[in-house]
């Protein structure tokens, strides 16, 4: 193959002697003294060479352009999104494959202040669309908007969604944090903060941080109101609330935000114990044995985390032993593993002790730790009692055999 290209290189007749290119002149002569085959003359040569250039030129372009394609909307990343409220993002399969018809359908069915935005999905197949309002979302796994019937239910629906959501309070405690609402929102805090500082509490009631340290911030602020102190802490539900205007939108709880005289909020980064502290202590004017009240609380905390774990324990320990009766009763009754019983415990009082009951409270941290102790002391005597109860089955059953 080498030789073949070296033989075919010496058929090229060339005019000029290349030993004598010695200067850039010289070069730009030889190039043009070139004869390939049967062109006529270098004008020819030159256009040539100047198309396959251009040719070139827009080929590459076409080529970036495709596999780049201009989607005409903004590409969502996770700061936007943790940042940002009332969105739409399209989610498509590649940056090629979409309908620029249905975006613009799209557009035509969000109302003003709503963003739009974009993803790729790989697996995605199609087009499909989800909604976020606070800490709400709906999605739309298949989305064919290019149908008229489909545009006018999907338009009615995204304005239903978009409709901003308020918590209905009926009644409050002076002991522990206002509550506040969509509704109250700028009433409770834009107004009130321009009279004294106010530091709200973004919350949901599944969220176990939140649950934690619920009476730990409600001794905090008994603490204020005792000590004269004018901060309030007040607490908004994310979870049945949407974002007020002039509350910092956050995707993590709990949150804390500082408001003092009617000024936009200011996030605090703190929400372990400790740090809530100290950021607390630079923020409001406290007595050194207010500080060292609010430390001890702190420390507190891990051990109503440790009473929780117990009192799962002696659920879990009171549902094996009921379980173990019914078995006696009935061969046909399947005993579960202690590891199943365990969960199903940790899921029982997840959604009753704190869903319904614990983040309603109104105790304080003090107080709490003292109602821990009791509820684990009532359900290990209930263990007890089924144990007596299982031991009077087993010296009956006994009896009856011997005799």
């Amino acid at each position: 193959m080498y030789r073949n290209v070296i033989n075919n290189l010496k058929t090229i007749k060339l005019n000029y002697n290349l030993n004598n290119l010695n200067n850039v002149r010289n070069a730009r002569n030889f190039v043009t003294n070139v004869r390939i085959g049967n062109l006529p003359n270098n004008k020819i040569l030159l256009k040539f060479v100047k198309v396959g250039l251009v040719s070139g030129l827009f080929g590459s372009v076409g080529y970036i352009g495709y596999n780049l394609s201009s989607i005409p909307l903004n590409h969502i990343d996770e700061e936007t999104f943790d940042g940002k409220d009332d969105l739409v993002v399209v989610i498509l399969e590649n940056k090629r494959k979409y309908s620029k018809q249905e975006i613009e359908r799209l557009k035509s069915v969000l109302p003003k202040n709503i963003s739009l935005f974009y993803t790729i999905k790989k697996s995605n197949t199609g087009m499909s669309v989800m909604l976020y309002k606070g800490m709400r979302k709906k999605y739309y796994q298949t989305l064919n908007l290019l149908d008229d019937k489909v545009l006018k239910e999907f338009s009615s629906e995204v304005n239903l969604f978009f409709q901003p959501q308020s918590e209905e309070i009926h009644t409050f405690h002076d002991s522990i944090p206002q509550f506040v609402t969509y509704n109250s929102f700028n009433k409770d805090v834009i107004e009130e903060s321009k009279k004294a500082p106010i530091l709200l509490q973004l919350f949901e009631e599944n969220c176990f941080l939140c649950f934690l340290i619920r009476p730990f911030i409600n001794s905090v602020n008994k603490l204020l109101i005792s000590t004269n102190n004018p901060l309030r802490i007040k607490r908004l539900n994310i979870e049945l609330n949407d974002f007020p205007k002039g509350c910092p939108i956050t995707r993590a709880t709990p949150t804390f935000v500082y408001y003092d005289k009617g000024s936009n909020g200011v996030k605090w980064d703190e929400f372990k114990p400790k740090d809530f502290s100290e950021k607390l202590f630079k923020t409001t004017l406290m007595d050194e044995k207010s500080k060292k009240y609010i430390e001890e609380l702190a420390e507190k905390i891990p051990e109503r985390f440790m009473l929780f774990g117990k009192l799962a324990l002696w659920l879990s320990e009171s549902q094996k032993m009921q379980e173990l009766m019914f078995k006696s009763q009935s061969n046909d009754f399947e005993l579960t593993s202690d590891e199943d019983l365990y969960n199903k415990s940790i899921s029982l009082l997840m959604e009753i002790v704190i869903l319904v009951v614990d983040m309603k409270r109104i105790d304080d941290l003090e107080e709490n730790l003292e109602n821990l102790k009791v509820e684990i002391d009532s359900a290990e005597k209930d263990c007890l009692a089924i144990a007596q109860i299982m031991a009077l089955d087993i010296i009956k059953s006994e009896t009856n055999l011997i005799s």
